[in-house]
């Protein structure tokens, strides 16, 4: 028998009992270095924060209680049930599509509610999982733009705190499934995770742009991506107004899905859908009252009879900001994703999806310059009580105090307004620090 090669005595040495032991003894001193730091940091984190502190604390005890909460809410019929409605539609369109029946369905009063309203091209997104058939293609839609934003995230935090374990990335999970707006968004197979998802690689591209004009590119891609997918996703550009860069891949990434919709649907059908834009701006009027509850329901200005005059300056300020700012890059970002379910003329509850990425960067910024990190954990919490918080309020506020039963009571009281005005008011802040001055101010 042939004496073992050197390779193969070097294998077999790798395998021996003793060596396993010394890696079980490495692995088990690793892990207790990283629990011993993470402790460190936590106590750090107290002792400097403590208000900060107990909040995150509260807030992590609420999301990772929240799935089963909210199987006690659906239980009692108030929370709604996993039924994918919103995937249907999509089903439906790409059925319509491959038919060469109508996309875009007009309805006996002249309006498209109830129909689909994407741009012709996203039909190829929903086309794969839509050929699976109702009951296994929506709720494998679900998971996917799921798994997207949980990859997303991971990297968010990671790019901003360093390399996470196995554990912290699977707790990470369970707190975004406890999280109610992404939850609902789940439920209607509606299309916030898979945008919320795109945005946080589009944030990683815009950090790690600093040394790699592509990955700069890229960042603006992907958001350009997420603004054809949802017009209502304009703000979350502003980060595009500070690098010229990022600017380009945004406009390129458009025109070539405009171009490539065209080719695929032909002009007939992108004329009607913008007048399903016109019907959707149009429809943006006044808004019904509160009280009126819907669990998607988020009307953040609609106790303005116009809003148009609170929105236009909003906006300049948004811009001048993003332009005149240096070195600004993560609060500008996170600024975007936090104006925009306020700026946008139509939104719902599981547009609040798209602050997970911006409390994460706003958060770590204000620890790390020994800031006010209360303010932004705070934004995110109000965020993920917003639809039942409404409900309570709405329920209570007759029976306990009559005299505020008003339409105008409620809407001020939206929880989601003052979470996005907290998150928003931190990051302009921090992006207005970094307007340079004129030495003779």
């Amino acid at each position: 028998m042939p004496a073992p090669t050197t390779s193969e005595s070097t294998a077999a040495s790798t395998t021996t009992p003793s060596t396993r032991n010394a890696h079980r003894r490495y692995l088990s001193r690793n892990g207790h270095h990283r629990m011993m730091a993470l402790r460190d940091r936590l106590r750090s984190y107290y002792d400097q924060h403590p208000l900060f502190a107990a909040l995150a604390a509260l807030l992590v005890g609420f999301h990772l209680a929240y799935p089963f909460i909210n199987w006690w809410l659906r239980s009692a019929g108030i929370a709604p049930p996993f039924s994918f409605w919103d995937f249907g539609v999509y089903d439906q369109a790409v059925d319509a599509w491959q038919t060469n029946d109508h996309i875009y369905t007009r309805n006996e009063d002249g309006g498209y509610h109830g129909s689909y309203l994407y741009p012709p091209i996203v039909l190829v997104l929903f086309r794969p999982f839509a050929a699976l058939g109702r009951g296994t293609g929506d709720p494998l839609w679900v998971a996917c733009s799921l798994l997207l934003l949980w990859g997303g995230m991971v990297l968010v935090v990671e790019r901003l705190a360093g390399r996470r374990s196995w554990a912290e990335r699977l707790l990470l999970l369970w707190l975004l499934v406890g999280y109610q707006p992404l939850l609902l968004a789940m439920k209607m197979g509606q299309t916030a995770a898979f945008t919320a998802g795109l945005l946080c690689f589009a944030f990683v591209g815009l950090d790690r742009g600093m040394e790699s004009r592509p990955a700069r590119v890229a960042s603006g891609a992907l958001t350009g991506v997420v603004g054809v997918v949802k017009f209502a996703y304009a703000p979350v550009g502003t980060h595009l107004l500070a690098n010229r860069d990022r600017f380009v891949g945004a406009v390129a990434a458009g025109l070539g899905l405009v171009a490539l919709s065209l080719l695929l649907f032909g002009v007939e059908v992108h004329r009607t859908y913008l007048e399903v834009l016109a019907w959707g701006f149009n429809r943006s009027g006044p808004s019904r009252s509160p009280a009126l509850w819907l669990a998607p329901y988020f009307k953040p200005l609609g106790w303005l009879a116009s809003s148009l005059w609170v929105r236009l300056p909003a906006v300049l300020v948004v811009v001048a900001a993003a332009l005149l700012a240096r070195d600004r890059d993560r609060e500008t970002f996170a600024l975007g994703l936090a104006v925009f379910p306020l700026l946008t003329t139509l939104a719902y509850t599981y547009y609040l999806v798209a602050l997970l990425p911006a409390a994460a960067i706003l958060i770590h910024g204000e620890l790390d310059r020994g800031g006010r990190p209360v303010v932004p954990t705070l934004g995110v919490g109000l965020a993920a009580v917003h639809a039942y918080g409404l409900l309570a309020v709405t329920t209570v506020v007759p029976v306990v105090a009559p005299a505020l039963d008003h339409a105008l009571v409620y809407f001020l009281a939206q929880p989601g307004t003052w979470g996005c005005l907290l998150l928003a008011g931190t990051a302009l802040a921090r992006v207005v620090d970094g307007i340079e001055r004129p030495l003779s101010w």
